[in-house]
């Protein structure tokens, strides 16, 4: 039988329903973990992976909760902590990208995208550190925008820079009860929210993927799978770090 080192534990992805936040769900649950899909809008394909993970034999619930509204975090973690009674794993996934050059930016774009990216995982951890156990584990979904000058990316790259620090700082605070704080930087990944933006900009994420040792867009599995290692018992020695899972791209 198949080792499921998460059996047992219980798990939150943010924006589980699309692309890497799906693909940590599948790989969260397939270890073993009972999982928290929050989403803001996708309910039938929420709905659809809360069924798909019960008839492999898991437990699942899904949360409608836009992350970027204050109240969100609250809705997630009592329902959590309702359905479960605790929680193990923290993943900060859901994320809004919108590249625009300085004299593009708009105020509305940037408030949005700093309150999912980082005024969201902040709540989040806020209100579930009183349900938080020992060996517990906080994954926050990062970019390598945040080390790279991509043009563009001044905002995004901003709210990912604020939670790589952030996260650092978590590791120091939830340090007493061996629960890790750790991001994950993906490269250039294939997913709807990477291959809608303009042509220009697919197009510059192509060109960056040049720059990497293996020369292509990653698959959403392949990010999840370094998120469930890092939910695993054999990360535990490894906090307030960035794991860039980008396929040795060449920072410039």
């Amino acid at each position: 039988m198949q080792a499921r080192p998460l059996e047992g534990k219980v798990a939150i992805v943010t924006g589980g329903t699309r692309g890497i936040g799906e693909a940590i769900v599948n790989a969260l649950s397939d270890q073993g973990a009972s999982i928290v899909v929050n989403y803001t809008s996708s309910e039938d394909r929420a709905e659809a992976i809360v069924k798909r993970i019960e008839a492999d034999g898991g437990k699942a619930i899904s949360v409608q909760a836009d992350i970027g509204n204050v109240n969100a975090a609250k809705k997630i973690v009592k329902a959590t902590v309702e359905a479960f009674g605790k929680i193990d794993i923290v993943v900060n996934n859901a994320a809004i990208g919108i590249f625009q050059v300085l004299e593009e930016i708009q105020v509305e774009d940037f408030v949005a995208m700093f309150n999912v990216n980082v005024q969201g995982p902040i709540l989040l951890v806020k209100e579930s550190s009183p349900y938080l156990q020992e060996y517990g584990r906080i994954i926050n979904i990062s970019s390598v925008a945040a080390r790279n000058g991509f043009h563009g990316a001044a905002v995004y790259a901003g709210t990912k820079g604020a939670l790589e620090s952030i996260s650092r700082v978590w590791a120091t605070e939830f340090g007493g009860k061996n629960i890790t704080s750790n991001c994950v930087n993906p490269g250039p990944v294939a997913t709807d929210a990477v291959l809608q933006q303009p042509p220009e900009y697919v197009e510059a994420f192509k060109q960056v993927t040049q720059n990497a040792a293996i020369k292509r867009f990653a698959t959403p599995k392949e990010i999840a799978d370094v998120v469930a290692f890092l939910a695993g018992p054999g990360s535990q020695w490894i906090t307030g770090d960035v794991l860039n899972a980008n396929g040795g791209l060449i920072f410039t």
